[in-house]
């Protein structure tokens, strides 16, 4: 599976990395690591990854907390519904 890189920030020893998947996948890849250690790996809607980046100090400081509520502003919608965050167990090969 081809993915190609959106982007990668650090905060405060934490690491979000984005990823596109194939061309016609409305599915992003998301990683969120600690020190180094995965600690949640996930797709994500990919016209709403953006909104992970915006909010990734209120989802650090959510993992501080063992909260949540940084993910919910990132996956909101505005109008009191939620872009799904799906668990990924292994993460796909890429492929060229």
């Amino acid at each position: 599976m081809k993915r190609k890189l959106v982007f990668d920030i650090t905060d405060r020893g934490y690491r979000i990395r984005a990823w596109y998947q194939e061309e016609k996948n409305p599915e992003a890849i998301v990683q969120i690591d600690k020190d180094g250690e995965t600690l949640r790996l996930f797709t994500f809607p990919a016209y709403k990854i953006w909104n992970l980046s915006a909010h990734f100090s209120d989802i650090v400081n959510g993992e501080l907390r063992k909260s949540n509520a940084g993910y919910a502003m990132a996956a909101s919608d505005g109008l009191g519904g939620f872009a799904p965050i799906k668990p990924i167990v292994d993460l796909p090969k890429e492929g060229k």
